[in-house]
């Protein structure tokens, strides 16, 4: 594994004392102070062992700001933003996200939103050797307070939205796994109603992979069977990712479950436009469609289907290959609770069936270790043999009216990432598998 520091819009992240270290955790949250001039900030955390740790260094970088510091501890990314947003305060969020337990790092939230390239190169400028930017900042000033941040609104606000007991009598399996959705999950489907079975509820102690789109969820599924549930649920560490279980115990796909809640959510409302992201299932077009409404596709990652949300005034977006929704009135952040409420929602007023009236693609997702250049070669080449293919991230390929192929670099690591769509799963496979070798030719 390789454990170098990742850096983007979505979060900077390591391994702490090693790739990620508390030096650097204090020369970034002091940069955050400097980017936006704030004098009060909220801080919370998921549920990895060096969170703690990690907290206490942001909050005494702002402490020595002299800032006003809200500590929420143990609280989801998505509670955060929503913190955020309320408040119009800044907010610094410590997670690695859905990498697992040794990773940790930092997410900043400015205007209730993640931030973008130019903020995080201004949060990632390194600090001036002797220079003592607190006194040259702050002479003569106070240090700053701390205090336990309120309860979050985040939990009251999701079951107003639907209303108290609105999935009264939905039998529901939630795998925590140990992360922040301890503190919204359980207390949420309680109040809408649902009968629930709690699996990974000991924050911090986590049992299978912390991402739930790349994990098997074989306690969840048979634990869904067995109970006779309607639903599973699976969280990752910062409670952003939803992935989910049906009725007969069968694991979704992210693209699944988001086709699910924007069929659900885009029929209440007037704003049918919906942003994904270019690897997102082909399903959500046709649902959209029918319902009257408009696709825009962006590059992969969050903070490009949200920048895209801005710029077309779409209401909802997400990516099915992180199993993530975003309802832009409510959080620009994915949000795994928002989904999970719409979800058992509908099978209250529809029953499990619905799940059978949700078209599902087949999806294959495969990646190729190779130099960065040596894969831009090779997506260079392999463009020559695909003029047509769509190059807004990578290249898109269509090779039937339900099957394409997208192949793209990744942002933070030396590899190709080649993702496959089409009605069936061999079908998906030997394509993915195609290409994967066309670029290990390309790029030799």
């Amino acid at each position: 594994m390789n454990n170098a520091a990742i850096t983007s819009v979505s979060g900077i992240r390591g391994i702490f004392n090693e790739s990620l270290m508390p030096s650097d955790v204090m020369a970034h949250v002091d940069n955050l102070v400097s980017l936006v001039q704030g004098r009060k900030f909220l801080v919370g955390r998921d549920t990895r062992s060096t969170g703690e740790v990690m907290s206490r260094i942001a909050c005494g970088v702002l402490l020595g700001r002299g800032a006003e510091v809200l500590d929420y501890g143990v609280i989801s990314t998505p509670a955060l933003f929503r913190e955020s947003r309320t408040r119009r305060t800044p907010a610094v969020m410590i997670t690695a996200s859905h990498n697992e337990p040794e990773w940790n790092g930092l997410k900043f939230i400015v205007d209730g939103r993640g931030i973008i390239q130019q903020e995080l190169e201004t949060i990632l400028a390194p600090r001036k050797r002797g220079a003592n930017r607190h006194a040259e900042s702050h002479t003569g000033e106070a240090p700053g307070r701390m205090t336990p941040g309120p309860s979050p609104t985040y939990n009251s606000e999701l079951v107003g939205r639907a209303g108290e007991g609105s999935a009264e009598g939905i039998k529901v399996v939630i795998d925590l796994n140990g992360g922040a959705a301890i503190n919204h999950a359980p207390q949420i489907l309680q109040r809408l109603g649902c009968s629930l079975m709690v699996l990974g509820g000991t924050p911090g102690l986590f049992s299978r992979t912390v991402d739930p789109t790349g994990d098997g969820l074989g306690l969840l599924s048979a634990t869904v069977r067995k109970e006779e549930a309607d639903v599973g649920f699976a969280f990752d560490c910062d409670g952003d990712r939803l992935v989910l279980v049906d009725s007969d115990g069968a694991k979704r796909s992210g693209d699944y479950m988001l086709t699910f809640a924007i069929k659900e959510l885009l029929s209440r409302v007037q704003n049918r436009s919906v942003v994904v992201s270019t690897d997102t299932t082909q399903a959500v077009d046709e649902v959209v469609s029918k319902l009257g409404g408009r696709v825009y596709r962006s590059k992969v990652g969050e903070a490009n289907v949200i920048s895209k949300m801005v710029e077309t005034g779409a209401r909802f977006g997400g990516e099915g290959s992180s199993g993530g929704m975003i309802d832009g009135e409510f959080n620009y952040c994915r949000d795994s609770m928002l989904a999970a409420v719409t979800i058992v929602t509908a099978l209250n007023e529809k029953g499990t069936g619905v799940f059978g009236r949700v078209k599902s693609y087949k999806q294959v997702r495969l990646k190729l270790p190779i130099e960065r250049r040596k894969g831009m070669v090779a997506i260079e080449r392999l463009g020559k043999e695909y003029p047509e293919a769509d190059s807004l991230d990578g290249l898109k390929i269509r090779l039937s009216g339900h099957s394409w192929v997208l192949v793209r670099p990744s942002g933070t690591e030396d590899v190709v990432r080649i993702s496959v769509e089409s009605i069936s799963e061999k079908d998906a496979d030997d394509v993915a598998r195609s290409f994967l070798a066309a670029v290990r030719r390309l790029g030799a």
